[in-house]
C-alpha cells in the first residue's frame, strides 16, 4: 500500500495537469484582433496624417517668424526672404550684401538696393542663403484660394516671396512699394495671397483633401489655423 502511494505520487508529479488555451479560444482571439485592427487602423493613419499637416503648418508659421527676427536682429536694409521655390519647399534668404568688402569670387558683385542684386549670385552665398527646406512627406503649398477660412486670403495667389524687414514688417514681392523683385529669378510658382495688410499662405494634403493655413500680418506677426 505504501508502495503504491509513492507510486501514485511520483506520477502525478510526473505528468501534472496541463493547462493553456484551446484552438477555439485562439481563434476567437485572433478574429477580436483582426476586427479591432480594421476598426482602429484606418483612425491611426487618419490621425498620422492630420499631424503632418499640422506639423507642416507649425513648421512654415514657425521658419516665418524666424525669418522676421533675423531680419530685425540683423538689422536689414534690403530684407530677408521668405521665398517658396517649389510646391513642397522653400528657403530663408538675407538679401543684404554681407560681405561687402570681398573682391573675388563666390562674391562677384556687391549690391546696396534689390534691383542690384542677383538671386544667382545670392545663391552662391552659404552665409546669406539658407538650406532648401521640405515641408513633412505629401504635403504641398496650394493656392490661398482653396482654404477660404484664412484672414485676408481666399483668393488667388499674388507673389511666391514675402520679405520681412528690419522694422518686423512683412509685405509681397508683388507689391511695388515692397521693394522690388531681385534679378536673375527663375521661373518660380505663386504660392502666396497678399489682400490688403494680411498674407496668407495654404497647405494640402492630397490624399485626404485636408487644408491648413498661416496668415502674417502687414507687421510681420504669423497667426496660424487652430
Amino acid at each position: 500500500m505504501l508502495y503504491a502511494g509513492a507510486m501514485r505520487r511520483r506520477t502525478s508529479l510526473r505528468f501534472p495537469s496541463e493547462g493553456g488555451f484551446s484552438l477555439i479560444e485562439l481563434l476567437v482571439v485572433l478574429a477580436i484582433i483582426a476586427i479591432m485592427s480594421a476598426v482602429l487602423l484606418p483612425r491611426l493613419s487618419d490621425y498620422i496624417r492630420m499631424y503632418r499637416i499640422r506639423a507642416a503648418m507649425q513648421q512654415v508659421a514657425s521658419d516665418i517668424s524666424a525669418a522676421r527676427m533675423r531680419a530685425i536682429s540683423k538689422n536689414v536694409n534690403l530684407g530677408v526672404l521668405f521665398a517658396i521655390v517649389a510646391n513642397d519647399r522653400y528657403q530663408i534668404v538675407i538679401e543684404d550684401d554681407l560681405d561687402p568688402t570681398a573682391a573675388s569670387p563666390p562674391y562677384p558683385t556687391h549690391w546696396r538696393t534689390v534691383a542690384a542684386e542677383s538671386w544667382t549670385d545670392l545663391q552662391s552665398l552659404p552665409a546669406q542663403v539658407g538650406p532648401v527646406q521640405f515641408l513633412p512627406y505629401r504635403i504641398q503649398f496650394d493656392s490661398p484660394a482653396n482654404c477660404p477660412a484664412v484672414p485676408g486670403g481666399g483668393t488667388a495667389p499674388d507673389t511666391w516671396g514675402l520679405r520681412l524687414g528690419r522694422l518686423g514688417g512683412a509685405c509681397g514681392l508683388n507689391i511695388a512699394s515692397c521693394g522690388g523683385v531681385p534679378s536673375s529669378i527663375p521661373a518660380l510658382t505663386n504660392y502666396i495671397d497678399v489682400n490688403g495688410s494680411q498674407a496668407a499662405v495654404c497647405l494640402w494634403q492630397p490624399d485626404t483633401n485636408m487644408r491648413r493655413w498661416v496668415s502674417i500680418n502687414s507687421g510681420g506677426r504669423v497667426q496660424s489655423q487652430p
